[in-house]
Parts: C-alpha cells; sequence; structure tokens
C-alpha cells in the first residue's frame, strides 16, 4: 500500500537572522512563542512588542533579533509553526485510519468529524496556541502562505477518501475536493478573524460535518441520515 507522503510541514519565512538547528536553539524559539502568546492574550495585538516578549522570555532583545528581526517576522513563524502541527495532526489519524483492517465497518460520519474537529481546533480554536495568535496569523498571512495550507489540507483528505474505499462515502471528485477544502478553511478562517462565538461550539463543528456529509455521500444516502452533536473534546 502506499504510504502517505511525508508532511511538508510550511516553512518558516524569510526574513529570520539565524535558523533554529540545535536543541538549545529550538528551546530559546519556544520560549520567545510561549511569551508572545501570553503578551497576546493579555495584552492585544497592541500590546504585542518585541523588547516585552523578550523580557517575558528571559532573554535580552539581542538574543530575540538573532531569530527575529521584527515583530512581523515573530508572528509569522508563530503561525507557521501552528500550521505545521495542524498538518502533522491530521496526517498521523488519516495515516492510522488507513492502516485499520476495520475501517469500512466505522461510522464515516465520526471519521469524518475527527478530521474535521482537528482543523477546527488547530485552525480556529487553537493548538498549542491560543486564539489572539491564530487570529493574529490569518490576519498577517500571506495570499500564497493561506493557499499552501489550502493545498496540504486537500492533498491528505485525497489520498485519505480515495484509498479507505468506504461503502458509505463516494470517491471525491478534483472539483468536490475543491469547493469541500476551501468552504472548510475558509469558514475556520472566518470565525477566526471575525471572533466568532462559534468558536468551540458543537453547532459549527455539525455544520461543517454536514456540508462535508452532503458533498461526500450520495445523495439519497445523505438525505436519509441524521448526524448527532458530539462535543470538541
Amino acid at each position: 500500500m502506499t504510504k502517505i507522503p511525508a508532511s511538508k510541514t510550511p516553512q518558516a519565512p524569510s526574513g529570520g537572522r539565524r535558523q533554529p538547528t540545535q536543541a538549545r536553539s529550538q528551546q530559546t524559539i519556544q520560549t520567545l512563542f510561549k511569551a508572545a502568546a501570553q503578551i497576546l492574550d493579555k495584552d492585544g495585538e497592541a500590546g504585542l512588542t518585541t523588547n516585552k516578549v523578550a523580557a517575558a522570555a528571559g532573554f535580552s532583545i539581542g538574543t530575540l533579533y538573532q531569530y527575529f528581526p521584527s515583530k512581523d517576522v515573530l508572528v509569522r513563524a508563530m503561525a507557521v509553526k501552528g500550521q505545521g502541527l495542524v498538518l502533522e495532526a491530521l496526517e498521523a489519524y488519516l495515516a492510522a485510519l488507513e492502516g485499520r483492517p476495520d475501517v469500512t465497518q466505522m461510522d464515516a460520519r465520526d471519521l469524518l468529524r475527527q478530521a474535521i474537529r482537528i482543523l477546527l481546533k488547530g485552525f480556529a480554536g487553537g493548538k498549542g496556541f491560543t486564539q489572539s495568535l491564530i487570529r493574529l496569523g490569518w490576519a498577517s498571512e500571506q495570499p500564497q502562505e493561506t493557499a499552501s495550507v489550502v493545498r496540504q489540507v486537500s492533498d491528505r483528505l485525497a489520498i485519505f477518501l480515495e484509498r479507505i474505499e468506504h461503502p458509505q462515502l463516494r470517491p471525491p471528485s478534483a472539483a468536490i475536493l475543491f469547493v469541500l477544502t476551501r468552504s472548510v478553511i475558509g469558514t475556520l478562517r472566518s470565525a477566526s478573524l471575525e471572533k466568532s462565538p462559534l468558536l468551540g461550539s458543537t453547532a459549527l463543528e455539525d455544520a461543517l460535518v454536514q456540508m462535508a456529509w452532503a458533498l461526500l455521500v450520495p445523495l439519497p444516502q445523505a438525505a436519509g441520515l441524521a448526524l448527532g452533536s458530539r462535543p470538541i473534546t
């Protein structure tokens, strides 16, 4: 069986002066990220400065600038890291299912729900990063960066849906897969930027699952099955 390609994690934006290649450097990066996220939560975007981040992390401003020459570079690097974590989580989930002999007997709606839940928590609700950071990342992201993430999500879902051969799911056409992935990511992006009260709700998850189900399941079958609400955990 052909395996899912190795994760092509989004690359950090250019402009940094030093690449974190050693364990100590990696720890420094994570400490700076954590300090920046805490400041965003407490003071908002207007209160986020490189001086505050360096002080909160316990480093000199010179140390911060060795890795991130500006606040914008720092924020975008954090956003890229977060995107990579979501893609890794999605890939791990799909790869685990691909290796299960009983996957065709599992409830297809549950399979879809878990994949959407991973995207929802990572791109809108936060996975190791705060909602403030996610929102700022979406706001500062370049169009080509968003397009790259969407393509990678689409690629992983396409591989999964083509291989599991679940009796409840029809193989998606290129058009259906395009509409599905862009609709999901677009919804999550808008919910984050608009600070929607739906974030973290079962209602938003249910709506996304229902949309995916309608696109991936033959019409008579989709019309005859109701979706159940399940809390995000």
